[in-house]
C-alpha cells in the first residue's frame, strides 16, 4: 500500500457487507469508536425505543439483532465517538425493508427474509412490514435522510464524511445461470445502484465537509464471481486497491465533492444496457423490472430532486408512462432508459403529444385506417 496520508485516530462506520474492508486496510490504525452495521437509515434516525417482548421465543441470531436495533440511540453514540472521519456506504442501508413495531421503526432482519413460512407469519402479525420500494418506505427513507445531513452538519461540523459510491458490475465474469432467481436478482442490482447513487448526491448537495469516492472502472476481482450479479463492493481485494489509492491521490482532501461525470454515464450507461437485455430475455421478468421502475425510482428522483413548476400543473404519474405506452404504442417501454426518458418529460400531454409523433405510431395510422 501506498504511504497514508493524514493519519485519522479515531474513523466511524456505518454501511453493510463488507465495505468495512475499505476502513479496515484505509486505516488499519485507527481507533473505531462508532460501528453500525446494516441498520436501515430510517431506523437509525428514529430515536423512539421499543421493548420487544413478543419474540422472545425467536431464534437467538434474529432476536439478537433486533433487541438490539429496539434500544435505539445510534444518533447519540455517533455523536459522542465525535470521529474525524465517518465512512458510510448507502448501498444496502437505504435497501433493507422496514417494519413498525407500534411508533418505532426497525430493519427486517436478513435472517427473517431465510426463516421458516410460521415464523415469517408471526412476524406478519407483531409488525407492519414497510417493503423496500414502495411510497411508504421511500418516504421515510428520504425524510431520515434529510435528518441524517441535518445530524451531521449540526452535530459532527468538523468530521470529514466519505460517502462510497458503489456501482454495480456491469462486466460479470462468473457462470451465468439461466433461471428466474439469477436474472430477478440482477436487475435488482441494476436498480439499486441509481437509487443509492441519489442518496449519495442528496448528502453531498447538503453536507459540505463530504466527498465521494468510487471505484475506479479498471478495479476488477475474481472475488466477485463468488456472489454471483452482485456489486463490485463484495470483493475484499477491491476494496484493499481503492484504499491503496485513496491514500495515493491524498486522502480525504484528495476525494472529488462530485464523481466524473464521464465515469458516472460509462457505467450507467453499461448498466442500462445489461439491465434491458436481461429484463427482455423473460415476459414475467420484465413485468418485475417495470414494477421497479415505475414503482420506486421515479417517486424517489421527484422526491430527491424538486422537479420544476412544470411537473405539478399536469404532472406524470409512474404508471402513467406504461399506461401511455400500452395504449398508444400497444406495447410497454422496451428498456429502463426509455422510460425514464419519457417520466421526465414536463407533463402528460407532452407524454402524449411525443407518443403520437412518433415514427412507430405513424407508421401504425394507415393500417388502422385500411380497416375502416
Amino acid at each position: 500500500m501506498s504511504k497514508r496520508v493524514n493519519d485519522i485516530a479515531e474513523v466511524a462506520y456505518y454501511g453493510s457487507c463488507p465495505s468495512e474492508e475499505f476502513v479496515r486496510h484505509a486505516f488499519p490504525d485507527s481507533r473505531i469508536p462508532f460501528f453500525c452495521y446494516g441498520i436501515n437509515i430510517a431506523s437509525f434516525m428514529d430515536e423512539r425505543k421499543a421493548s420487544l417482548k413478543a419474540i422472545e421465543a425467536w431464534p437467538e441470531p434474529i432476536k439478537k439483532k433486533l433487541h438490539f436495533e429496539a434500544r435505539k440511540g445510534f444518533r447519540e453514540r455517533l455523536k459522542q465517538a465525535a470521529p474525524k472521519m465517518l465512512v458510510v456506504d448507502f448501498s444496502r442501508i437505504t435497501r433493507a425493508s422496514l417494519m413498525r413495531y407500534r411508533n418505532t421503526l426497525l430493519t427486517v432482519p436478513y435472517e427473517l427474509l431465510e426463516a421458516g413460512p410460521d415464523l415469517q407469519r408471526e412476524a406478519f402479525g407483531i409488525f407492519k412490514i414497510i417493503p423496500f420500494g414502495c411510497r411508504e418506505f421511500w418516504t421515510h427513507v428520504i425524510e431520515a435522510m434529510r435528518a441524517f445531513c441535518d445530524f451531521v452538519n449540526t452535530e459532527l461540523p468538523d468530521t470529514g464524511l466519505i460517502l462510497l459510491d458503489v456501482p454495480p458490475t456491469a462486466d460479470y465474469r462468473g457462470t451465468l445461470i439461466d433461471s428466474n432467481t439469477y436474472m430477478i436478482d440482477f436487475c435488482r442490482w441494476q436498480m439499486r445502484y441509481p437509487m443509492s447513487r441519489m442518496l449519495v448526491d442528496l448528502c453531498l448537495e447538503h453536507i459540505e465537509n463530504s466527498r465521494v469516492l468510487t471505484p475506479p472502472v479498471d478495479l476488477y476481482s475474481d472475488d466477485t464471481a463468488l456472489y454471483g450479479p452482485a456489486p463490485m463492493h463484495y470483493s475484499a481485494e477491491v476494496w484493499k486497491e481503492m484504499a491503496g489509492r485513496f491514500h495515493a491521490d491524498g486522502g480525504f482532501e484528495g476525494l472529488p465533492r462530485s464523481s466524473d461525470l464521464v465515469s458516472i454515464l460509462t457505467n450507467y450507461s453499461g448498466l442500462m444496457d445489461a439491465f434491458t437485455k436481461t429484463a427482455l430475455s423473460n415476459p414475467n421478468l420484465h413485468r418485475f423490472s417495470l414494477d421497479i421502475l415505475h414503482g420506486a425510482l421515479p417517486y424517489l428522483f421527484a422526491k430527491i430532486s424538486s422537479p420544476a413548476h412544470s411537473h405539478f400543473v399536469d404532472p406524470i404519474d409512474s404508471h402513467d408512462v406504461v399506461a401511455a405506452f400500452r395504449w398508444i404504442l400497444g406495447r410497454e417501454p422496451e428498456s429502463a432508459e426509455t422510460f425514464l426518458n419519457h417520466y421526465a418529460l414536463h407533463n402528460r400531454g407532452e407524454l402524449r403529444e411525443t407518443l403520437l409523433r412518433s415514427f412507430e405510431f405513424q407508421s401504425q395510422v394507415p393500417h388502422y385506417a385500411k380497416q375502416q
